[in-house]
């Protein structure tokens, strides 16, 4: 860069050398001197260092968001001290203030400079609509006219654009068999059933990927991606189920009938995909041939998307693919016209939703377990773990604490996989299914008795009540019965005695009945009122009686009854009389009876609602004392499996040194930190309304918030706050800086300098000095932390390799020959051990998952564990803070340099201001960079610390060839030996190699840092140098060339929008903006009363700034582009009061007090 600088202070305005058309002007010279007084005093680069070369920044704009270059103390601790410029700032007097020569102008990005600094998120987001907004209308303006710069411009503006995107929270959700992991999902999705499931075995799942839908199309509300694996993919795939289940002789395994086998596991998968397979089929054929089947080619690399407007449809069509339709168990016969299946050949499944949870940009992530069967899936969920940001680990409450699910975090591996990857924060517990409990053993577990004994009385005294309300209400039902069977035999009478008097009416003799008349069918006219009667009845089991018919009614009626008085009239009249009378009776007995049944059931009902309540409220209060527990129970358990990683690594580490009483980090701080959310998805669904068909009681959860998925939700949505504040901050400060370049731009051509030559020329020579200093400053401290950075890795990290490799050589031949051992003392079987040597030494199968590869660098692992993350979560951060503190003091030390000159000078003084707000938004960019160089080191020593079981996989990969061939009688002991023996012989390389891998990855590490923090330091450098220069020198421009009338029309066009962009922002903060929108981009300074050239020339800078641009003819230009011509006309041809000679003076004595000084 410093050609780039030479060549530019070497031309004059007119664009020609001046090197050696002006010999007399010579630069301050660049010493030691001690006690002279110096607007900077900047750090000095190491000697015979050379600054970066970079492009001229007058020829493009700088990119926008230019990052953050460091600027420190050089080795020996030289600073170049900047000389005072005898001919001004010793022997002339300062003058008043700037305050006092200009009024201080409103900044233009005074409310934006505020928006920045909020803490709301909404009001930050609402900010960078505004801002995108304001982008589209600058790009409307630079559209009018097409010049090199707003090409530039244009590009700016789009990589800003850009960067206003939302970014993605990824979420992994981890957890076994069981685990609800799907039910929690979809309550957090708000859907009864989204997710796919898969019926034939957990391992089989594929990672699941659920993210916001960001399409407004009602059509794909609900949108899916299949991604199917490669067919090189599955070649590789189909080479192992073949191995698996072909037996010694190449036929197709008798074990493939049990689906819990790897044959069984193999038959299944290879039938879910080539459906008309025989057994027959696939021992003749081979892996090659069954990949290149059509049936196959036709989906192996492809991607399938589903769209639909309804959760339910989307998750019909998933099903097609992801579901099993049946556990084959070798009957062929039992289906023989069955379709193919897709889920053997799935790697991934991305689902768009529009919930809620994940509008923030939260994506959540359902992943099976990274030691899937099928390499392809396994590769996907272990980038996904690289990629977390935070991790969900969901195990059911009644496992969760017994099983010591926190403590154990699914395993050690896994366990020492988060200490590297530094996520342990990143860390959530859910534990699912919380509905599920006994209320005995919950107060007996909790100690609950006490607390709810007189609950508990009251519920004893209402089953009490409630079992006499029973009696008595069966008691009631009892006498409702009797009191119906009275009315029906009072019915019966009166039947009896009608007929007796209808025959007397007709002349006929008749006869008192017997007492006991047997029953007969009354006639069917009176059918109706027994119907109404009925009704009254229809409680009792007994009013349904039908009547007999019988016909001895005229036989007891006849002559033949001699010894009986025949009856009147009025002794049947009076008869029926009486028993009318009795059926009022018995009729107001049972309404009344039915009065007391209905009172009594109401108590009942009462009763009973009571009963509920209370044994609800003891649900509930069980399930929260169940909840709280669980949740300390679990946040202990993490902090102790933490400290106890901690304590074994140390103890690996150093053992003369490890002091177990002495804690290595706040583990309480670490207890207290663990989010733990009980949840109940079911209850959830329930309460919202969904899952009707489930004949679930939801007792116990008062309130969805009792389920705390709602709470689970939030937490998903501020899981992204951080990030999210940060990724607006960071739009909104690039914002700033784009505003501060585009308006020194509009408003300066170079043509408004009020400086003579000779003025200008000093001002160069200064400026060049703190430029150079600046740009050596930022060198010197990219290089210092880039130096910091590796000792930290050679400390903490190579160190423990070169002492722990010796320990994993020793320990390698046992550990293999462990793999062989008897089952009883840890081995395993010859099946499982075939099929581990098959998957390259990696293996999950009943007996749980095992890696070979990791057991065997299992002794470094350990010790490296704490160094690596000492080096990642603590050293390496505190090298960049330290980085950004230099530099932001040397950025601010070169600002107050220029700031304090061009004061003294009254050079420009309202372009300072503008210079002030651009170097602020510079720190925050400053403040900015931490955070991204953390983001990069933490992905790349995510994927180096992944580097080191695929080096012994590779070192291992002859061992397992050999094992893999072995067959026949003896084969497994042959298999044992050929192990053993290539362990013995590959150990000594193996694990240097390793290592070395390792090495080179984080190398490779810091040269991306170093070019990522030059980068930056270069796009800050050339915005400082485009900008300083810009005002305090002024641009370089041939003195007679004059700007196209179309490209000062756009200028003006956008200046219009830049001047009325502070107000844009201020409703965002509840503001008005009461000042006039009229304010310019780059303000004038006020009059200054002590030249007139300088008030003369703020008067034609203000005449030059509103132009306001109009379309005439379909082009746009200026409405007031005469004047504007005519005023840069008369700047341009305007030169310098002072004469060549009294320059020539001037800079003469200059040099010779300079001369003077040094020798003094």
């Amino acid at each position: 860069m410093d050609s780039d600088i030479d060549r530019f202070f070497d031309m004059d305005q007119s664009g020609e050398d001046r090197s050696s058309a002006s010999p007399f002007v010579k630069p301050e010279p660049f010493d030691d001197a001690i006690g002279v007084d110096s607007p900077m005093q900047v750090p000095m680069a190491n000697p015979g260092t050379r600054a970066t070369s970079s492009p001229n920044p007058w020829d493009t704009p700088p990119r926008v968001g230019a990052g953050a270059a460091s600027l420190s103390h050089s080795p020996s601790g030289h600073r170049v001290l900047i000389k005072p410029d005898p001919d001004h700032e010793v022997n002339q007097d300062p003058g008043p203030p700037a305050s006092e020569t200009a009024p201080e102008n409103p900044k233009q990005t005074y409310y934006l400079d505020r928006l920045i600094n909020h803490k709301n998120l909404e009001v930050l987001e609402s900010g960078v609509s505004i801002g995108v907004d304001l982008l589209d209308q600058l790009k409307v303006q630079l559209s009018t006219f097409k010049t090199p710069d707003g090409d530039a411009w244009l590009d700016s503006i789009e990589q800003l654009k850009e960067r206003a995107k939302p970014i993605r929270s990824v979420i992994g959700v981890v957890g076994n068999t069981g685990a609800g992991k799907s039910s929690v999902i979809n309550g957090v999705l708000d859907e009864e059933r989204l997710l796919p499931t898969n019926c034939l075995r957990a391992c089989t799942a594929s990672p699941t990927e659920i993210s916001y839908n960001y399409s407004d199309n009602p059509d794909e509300l609900y949108r899916a991606e299949i991604e199917f694996i490669t067919s090189a993919e599955w070649l590789r795939e189909l080479e192992v189920l073949f191995s698996d289940l072909l037996d010694g002789n190449g036929q197709v395994s008798r074990d493939c009938t049990n689906p819990d086998s790897e044959a069984g596991v193999a038959y299944a998968k290879l039938k879910a995909v080539y459906p008309a397979a025989t057994k027959e089929v696939i021992a003749s054929g081979t892996p090659d041939g069954f990949a290149h089947k059509p049936s196959v080619q036709g989906v192996l690399g492809s991607i399938k998307t589903l769209k639909s407007r309804s959760a339910k449809e989307l998750y019909s069509g998933l099903q097609m693919y992801v579901d099993s339709k049946e556990k084959m168990t070798g009957n062929d016969h039992r289906k023989q016209n069955r379709l193919m299946e897709y889920w053997p050949l799935i790697k991934a499944v991305r689902i768009y939703t529009k919930a809620n949870a994940l509008s923030t940009g939260a994506v959540i992530v359902d992943l099976p377990g990274v030691q899937d069967s099928n390499a392809a899936r396994a590769a996907v969920a272990d980038k996904y773990m690289k990629a977390c940001t935070g991790l969900w680990i969901v195990a059911p409450i009644t496992r969760a604490v017994d099983d010591k699910t926190a403590k154990s975090l699914l395993g050690e591996s896994f366990k020492r996989q988060l200490k590297y990857d530094g996520t342990y924060s990143a860390v959530s517990f859910i534990c699912s299914k919380t509905d599920d409990i006994s209320i005995t053993e919950a107060v007996d577990s909790l100690g609950l008795e006490e607390e709810i004994s007189e609950a508990w009385n009251r519920v004893e005294e209402l089953e009490n009540t409630g079992k006499s309300h029973q009696l008595h209400l069966k008691e009631l039902k009892i006498q409702k019965a009797l009191c119906s069977d009275d009315i029906d035999g009072t019915y019966r009478n009166i039947d009896v005695w009608e007929d007796l008097q209808r025959q007397a009416e007709d002349g006929e003799e008749v006869y008192r009945p017997s007492d006991n008349p047997k029953k007969r069918k009354r006639p069917t006219k009176q059918v109706g009122s027994r119907k109404k009667r009925g009704t009254h009845d229809s409680d009792t089991d007994s009013e349904s009686d039908a009547f007999e018919h019988d016909d001895t009614s005229d036989k007891e009626n006849s002559p033949s009854s001699t010894n009986r008085e025949p009856l009147t009239l009025e002794d049947i009249e009076e008869a029926l009389a009486s028993f009318k009378a009795q059926r009022r009776e018995m009729r107001q007995t049972k309404r009344e009876l039915d009065e007391q049944i209905a009172d009594i059931r109401k108590q009942m009902k009462e009763v009973k609602a009571e009963r509920s309540k209370i044994l609800a409220d003891i649900k509930a209060r069980c399930i929260q004392g169940r909840n709280e527990y669980s949740r300390e129970a679990i946040k202990l358990d993490f902090a102790s499996g933490i400290k106890e990683l901690d304590q074994e690594n140390a103890a690996e580490e150093d053992e003369a040194a490890f002091n177990p009483d002495e804690d290595l980090r706040d583990y309480d701080e670490v207890a207290r930190s663990l989010p733990v959310f009980c949840v109940s998805s079911r209850a959830y669904q329930m309460l919202s309304g969904r899952l009707q068909k489930d004949d679930f009681q939801g007792d116990g959860f008062m309130s969805v918030e009792d389920t705390e998925i709602p709470q689970l939700q939030q937490h998903a949505i501020r899981s992204t706050e951080a990030g999210r504040a940060s990724h607006y901050r960071g739009f909104l400060n690039e914002l700033v800086q784009l505003i501060n370049s585009l308006g020194l731009w509009t408003a300066n051509d170079g043509t408004q300098s009020t400086l003579t030559d000779v003025e200008k020329r000093r001002e160069e020579m200064h400026l060049r000095r703190l430029l150079n200093d600046l740009e050596k400053g930022f060198e010197t401290s990219v290089q210092e932390a880039v130096q910091l950075l590796h000792e930290s890795l050679r400390e903490n990290i190579y160190r423990v390799f070169e002492s722990t490799i010796p320990q994993a050589v020793n320990a390698a031949t046992n550990t293999a020959a462990g793999w062989g051992a008897p089952k009883a003392s840890g081995g395993m079987v010859w099946s499982t051990y075939k099929a581990t040597v098959r998957r390259q030494g990696v293996y999950c199968g009943a007996a749980g998952p095992r890696d070979f590869n990791q057991e065997l660098f299992d002794p470094i692992s350990r010790s490296l564990a704490t160094g690596w993350e000492r080096a990642f979560q603590r050293r390496l951060p505190a090298v960049l803070d330290q980085f950004v503190v230099k530099t932001k003091a040397q950025l601010q030390a070169f600002h107050e340099a220029a700031q304090n000159r061009a004061r003294q000078r009254h050079t420009n003084v309202s372009g300072i201001t503008t210079l002030s707000n651009q170097i602020k938004a510079h720190e925050r960019s400053l403040d900015q960079l931490p955070l991204t160089l953390r983001a990069t080191i933490t992905d790349l020593q995510r994927e180096a610390s992944r580097e080191f079981t695929p080096a012994i996989c590779h070192a291992m990969m002859y061992a397992y060839d050999v094992c893999v061939q072995e067959s026949g009688a003896g084969s497994y002991n042959r298999m044992k030996t050929a192990m053993i023996n290539h362990v013995e012989h590959s150990r000594n390389t193996m694990f240097e190699d390793a290592t070395n891998t390792v090495k080179e990855k984080l190398e490779a590490m810091c040269r991306s840092i170093r070019q990522q923090m030059d980068d930056q330091m270069e796009d800050m450098f050339s915005n400082v140098f485009r900008d300083y220069t810009r005002v305090l020198v002024g641009a370089k421009v041939e003195r007679h060339v004059k700007l196209d009338p179309k490209e000062l029309a756009m200028r003006a066009g956008v200046n219009d929008v830049l001047v009325r962009s502070n107000s844009l922002f201020s409703p965002v903060l509840g503001e008005l903006d009461t000042e006039n929108t009229g304010l310019e981009a780059m303000p004038a300074p006020g009059p200054d009363p002590k030249t007139e050239d300088e008030t003369t020339t703020g008067k034609l800078s203000r005449e030059t700034t509103p132009i306001k641009p109009e379309v005439v003819n379909g082009a746009v230009v200026g409405a007031e582009t005469p004047v504007a011509i005519r005023t840069i006309r008369e700047i341009q041809s305007r030169e310098s009061s002072a004469s060549r000679a009294e320059a020539d003076d001037l800079m003469q004595q200059q040099i010779l007090a300079e001369s003077q000084l040094i020798n003094e």
